[in-house]
């Protein structure tokens, strides 16, 4: 148990499902839930969030919840479409803020935003669980290591089940609202990549507003990457890097990392006239799930890490 000067006091602005994720990571962890946003009392989100919280007072105002005194830090946890609009006020508070993705639906909103007086975001994180897996941090661990001959990055959108879940207004949102947790990993792991050149897909009549692409990139010490952003077409979505050590590293799904080298050659038998090469697993890692994959480290690394310069000092 924390003793009652190392207990921090959150705050959460939102209370629907991602909220329950993250209050159940900030409760695991000893600190307390004092203060929550909301719609209305009367709502079932409230009041489930309320039973995981009892001690949460209930906020309808999210510049009341930020100028609370008992509220030390804040999650927010907004509707992909509502935060860019309430951001400014997120980014002058002085209060060190966790923000769930997407924190705008552009890049222009987002650089405008930043240029307004008074913005501080030396304090702010984006919630990019991702970054804090375990399968992620042994991929960067060898990738520090050097030797990376090649990187492909494959993202394949189910836009028609997101259409469903969200109405129309998303399809044209999905990279900012979905394909960025792959996007943001990939330059995580790989630092800034350069546009070398890019080709725009044949668009399905079905989600016009979707644009798929092909992209060829390069990080910033000549290593080729190519990146496939697509529609409904199955693929191994995740991020596959080959090693000059005749390995092959791949995050798929993000939350399992596989490590191949060398192949199991399978001869033909009567009835399979096939010759087979299975290529032989050498590592797997697999992310606990026992929380939302990521949720549990990212809230520790919030709640309980460098205070000064949250960005700064971001898994590395």
């Amino acid at each position: 148990m924390l003793s009652p000067s190392t207990k921090i006091g959150v705050g959460v602005i939102g209370v629907g499902s991602i909220a329950l994720d993250h209050a159940s990571a900030i409760l695991q962890l000893g600190h307390s839930i004092v203060a929550a946003c909301a719609t209305s009392e009367n709502s079932p989100r409230w009041k489930q969030f309320k039973k995981m919280a009892p001690e949460a007072r209930f906020f309808s105002d999210i510049d009341a919840l930020l100028e609370d005194t008992d509220v030390e830090k804040i999650v927010v946890c907004l509707p992909w479409f509502i935060t860019e609009g309430v951001l400014a006020k997120l980014l002058v508070s002085s209060k060190q803020i966790l923000i769930e993705k997407p924190v705008a639906l552009s890049a222009n909103a987002l650089e405008d935003l930043l240029a307004l007086p008074g913005i501080d975001v030396s304090n702010k994180i984006v919630g990019f669980n991702r970054r804090f897996y375990s399968s992620v941090q042994t991929l960067k661990e060898r990738i520090n290591k050097g030797g990376i001959k090649t990187v492909e990055i494959s993202i394949s959108e189910s836009v028609a089940r997101l259409g469903e879940k969200f109405g129309p207004s998303i399809i044209p949102n999905i990279l900012v609202y979905n394909s960025c947790h792959i996007l943001d990993t990939s330059i995580y792991l790989l630092g800034e990549l350069k546009l070398i050149k890019k080709y725009s897909l044949s668009k399905n009549e079905k989600s016009l507003s979707f644009q798929s692409s092909f992209s060829f990139l390069e990080t910033d010490s000549g290593v080729p990457v190519s990146l496939i952003i697509t529609e409904e077409n199955p693929l191994p979505v995740g991020i596959r890097i080959l090693f000059d050590d005749e390995t092959t590293w791949h995050l798929s799904p993000m939350e399992q990392l596989n490590v191949f080298k060398g192949y199991d050659v399978i001869d033909p038998v009567d009835g399979d006239n096939i010759r087979k090469y299975v290529p032989q697993k050498i590592l797997t890692v697999v992310e606990d799930n026992e929380f939302k994959p990521g949720f549990l480290e990212q809230m520790k690394f919030f709640l309980e890490g460098h205070k000064s310069n949250l960005n700064a000092n971001l898994p590395e």
